[in-house]
């Protein structure tokens, strides 16, 4: 594989990943994880602002990660592979596993010291 193609692709994952860095997105994909929603649907249950959710959605469209829907004037969005959601997931564990570290390790640091809290 050539330069040029490998930081093109590159480039496209780390804008796949960029759509990714956002806790309202994350929020939405967590949302649409449990199935298709309008809008409304997703601005009642995420308690965010419409405007707000539809910026995020017009974004995760354009960037493929979800897909719309339309049933007379409402649009449904749903995610475009539930491998979106997943991969959130795995990483959230990864996330969990390092936080769970690092309480073991101040823990087992407090008790090196003498200091007890």
């Amino acid at each position: 594989m050539k330069t040029h193609e490998k930081n093109e692709i590159f480039r496209l994952h780390a804008e796949f990943c960029q759509t990714l860095s956002d806790a309202n997105r994350l929020l939405i994909i967590g949302e649409l994880s449990r199935g298709e929603a309008s809008v409304n649907d997703l601005v009642e249950r995420l308690d965010l602002r419409q405007p707000n959710v539809s910026k995020h959605l017009a974004l995760m469209r354009e960037r493929g990660l979800v897909l719309t829907r339309r049933d007379g004037a409402t649009i449904y969005y749903s995610l475009s592979d539930r491998r979106i959601y997943d991969a959130i997931s795995m990483l959230m564990d990864v996330q969990r596993d390092l936080i769970e570290k690092k309480r073991v390790l101040s823990y087992n640091l407090k008790e090196f010291s003498g200091r007890k809290e």
